[in-house]
């Protein structure tokens, strides 16, 4: 064993990663990662395609490193010492794999003699995280035999080409490392890695006529690349209803929004059943939509390059491809005064007041392309039912799991991509569960404004049934928290502003800063669940 073997074989791991693809990397700092944390921040000085974070709390560094993958539709790599810090990944990794986002684990590792044994920060690291990934792989760099330095080159270009394509979604590269871990940061030898190319063939697709003429497409939430635009035109060409989820980044205001609220107003009638939904993406926010389609007996057809997920069981084909090469490839002859019925719905006047009456101030302010990070629970069904899209698409969340873990890092990665100032929108109880996700804000003066709906606890448990349980509800799902949005603002040095009233953000928003600012909405739980009660008046069941 020597440090230039740990070296070489080291750079061409990191080379390997570059060559795959991959520019940002996460680290979370700590003994047993040194040699590969050094020789990155090396790598990072000399290439500035390399975009370095460090992060000290890897359950934020996971996410932060989850919200880049997601925005920029590329692999980000996380690297983190042996022990439970690796395990600190693990919800990052789980987000990402249901939501199939190509993140790679570098868990550096005790050597074979040191497992099961009692030696410190020491833990069975061997595909940690289990069905969580798609790829594994563990090297030996330590090892100076020249297959070695070789099957590195070729595994790691491998392995990223196919969680990034046919198995997309996170993977583990685990190092096993004995001392001495310092590598030797003088030497010159130059790194060249083999280039492994992949080679897909353009699919054709013969153009198909559906003879279907009431055809309804549901954009759902989009994990791949924006199709909006041929969305639209075939909308537009064919007099195709489009319901839009607000994740579909799909969203403008001539598709229909807010299906959830229209489908429990009841004003989803027998008139506006169709022959045919084309579902498109992910599993929608809006849990009334695919119910209806089940109990409606509606004819689904899931397009997408993961079609077939559907926890309704309804789908009579799943279509494997993506939704740009069916509308690329269909065309339908749709009647018109159906088209125009479903439009009039966005038309419904909608009462809206209270913490709904974010996402209604923000589709009328918010700079063109502007990327929103929203929260899971209610903030999300606001948008989802109140956004209409009229000047960005650009929206965000973590609904592969649907939770609240790792929201505010997840945001602070998204906004760590773009120059432009993006948009977080979270509850005090999202907001708290990932409070170290700040300090990445303040690290890099992230340029993002954080809007927290403080209504001292979990707002959507009001709207279950055990809200009618008083003597219990408070203490085990209202979980108020008391915190002083102040102090938050001053521990991690954010300029900090109260809304006195939602419509009060235009003036905020136009008040720019540099950095993160921390603007805070006051409610309460109660008045909440009455504000939605009367979104669309007396048409509300």
């Amino acid at each position: 064993m020597s440090n230039e073997t740990l070296t070489r074989n080291t750079k061409h791991l990191l080379h390997a990663l570059f060559q795959s693809g991959v520019r940002h990397f996460v680290v979370s700092p700590g003994s047993r990662s040194t040699p590969i944390a050094l020789l990155l921040a090396a790598f990072a000085r000399e290439n500035t395609a390399i975009k370095l974070y460090i992060d000290v709390d890897e359950r934020s560094a996971g996410f932060f490193g989850l919200g880049i993958a997601k925005m920029c539709q590329t692999p980000v790599v996380l690297l983190g010492t042996s022990g439970t810090a690796i395990v600190e990944y693990a919800a990052a990794v789980a987000e990402a794999h249901v939501s199939h986002i190509p993140l790679i684990v570098l868990s550096t590792d005790r050597p074979a003699e040191l497992q099961g044994n009692g030696a410190p920060q020491t833990l069975p690291q061997h595909r940690v995280f289990g069905e969580l990934t798609q790829q594994f792989l563990s090297f030996n760099l330590q090892d100076d035999h020249p297959d070695t330095t070789a099957y590195i080159d070729f595994m790691v270009q491998k392995s990223v080409h196919a969680a990034r394509t046919d198995r997309r979604g996170p993977m583990q590269i685990n190092l096993p490392l004995r001392k001495p871990l310092m590598p030797d940061l003088a030497a010159r030898e130059p790194i060249t890695v083999a280039p492994l190319t992949f080679h897909a063939p353009t699919p054709h697709f013969d153009t198909q006529h559906l003879t279907q003429q009431r055809v309804v497409i549901l954009a759902g939430p989009n994990e791949g690349a924006s199709y909006q635009a041929a969305l639209s035109q075939f909308s537009q060409a064919y007099a195709v209803p489009v319901i839009a989820d607000v994740l579909s980044r799909a969203r403008t205001p001539e598709t229909i929004y807010g299906i959830d609220a229209l489908l429990q107003a009841g004003l989803v009638t027998e008139a506006y059943r169709p022959d045919l939904v084309i579902r498109f993406g992910a599993t929608p926010v809006s849990a009334r939509v695919l119910q209806w389609l089940r109990q409606a007996n509606i004819p689904v057809w899931h397009v997408d390059t993961h079609a077939g997920t559907d926890h309704s069981r309804h789908i009579s084909q799943a279509i494997l491809q993506s939704p740009m090469d069916f509308l690329s490839s269909h065309t339908v002859t749709n009647h018109q005064a159906f088209y125009d019925l479903w439009q009039a719905l966005n038309e419904r006047a909608r009462h809206i007041q209270g913490e709904a009456a974010l996402p209604y101030h923000l589709d009328q302010i918010v700079a063109e392309n502007t990327p929103i990070f929203v929260a899971n629970s209610m903030a999300i069904r606001d948008m989802d039912d109140i956004f209409t899209g009229q000047t960005t698409q650009e929206i965000y969340a973590n609904r592969g799991a649907n939770g609240i873990d790792g929201v505010i890092s997840t945001a602070m990665g998204m906004s760590s991509t773009t120059k432009q100032r993006s948009l977080l929108i979270t509850g005090d109880l999202t907001l708290f569960h990932d409070m170290n996700g700040l300090m990445m804000a303040r690290k890099y003066q992230l340029p993002i404004d954080i809007l927290v709906v403080d209504n001292n606890g979990g707002a959507i448990f009001s709207f279950l049934p055990q809200a009618a349980e008083p003597d219990y509800f408070e203490l085990l799902f209202g979980t108020p928290l008391d915190l002083d949005m102040a102090k938050v603002a001053q521990l991690y040095e954010l300029p900090y502003v109260v809304l006195s009233a939602a419509s009060e953000l235009k003036t905020v928003l136009a008040n720019q800063v540099a950095g993160p600012r921390l603007i805070v909405f006051q409610s309460n739980r109660q008045n909440n669940v009455a504000d939605h009660q009367q979104l669309l008046g007396e048409h509300h069941e």
